[in-house]
């Protein structure tokens, strides 16, 4: 009698090697999701600061973004217009002047460097002194 099938302990070596690759690759599926979260909200950081940056050099009222603990509000003509929240385990310091400003000529007011700090990385974000530029980049 010939028998053509895999027996009960075949079955469960395939299926405890399959779980162990499966549990190993499962964290790095959540390091790539932050690591992409992370990726857009710098993003959505620098596209932000260059819209206030437009905003001042074409009108004449109050336009800033605020950091805040947890989040940041864009300001837009003296009213608040946005409120974006930092993506969890981010911060940025703010030990000094908490707001972003432009000139109407589109330089920045107050130059500075912001520190901004995640479970995996951190960044500078450095707005230089008589320039309508920032830069971000990864320490």
């Amino acid at each position: 009698m010939k028998e053509d099938g895999f027996t009960l302990i075949e079955m469960l070596m395939v299926l405890g090697i399959i779980s162990t690759l499966v549990l190993l690759a499962f964290p790095l599926q959540f390091n790539v999701l932050k690591e992409q979260e992370e990726k857009q909200f710098l993003k959505t950081l620098a596209s932000d600061v260059l819209y206030i940056q437009q905003r001042s050099t074409l009108t004449s009222g109050m336009n800033r973004i605020t950091f805040n603990e947890n989040s940041y509000r864009i300001t837009v003509d003296g009213r608040p217009s946005m409120n974006r929240a930092y993506p969890k385990g981010l911060t940025i310091d703010t030990r000094t002047d908490r707001n972003i400003t432009f000139n109407y000529n589109g330089n920045i007011k107050n130059p500075r460097t912001l520190y901004l700090v995640s479970s995996l990385n951190s960044y500078r974000m450095v707005f230089p002194f008589g320039k309508g530029r920032f830069y971000l980049e990864r320490q």
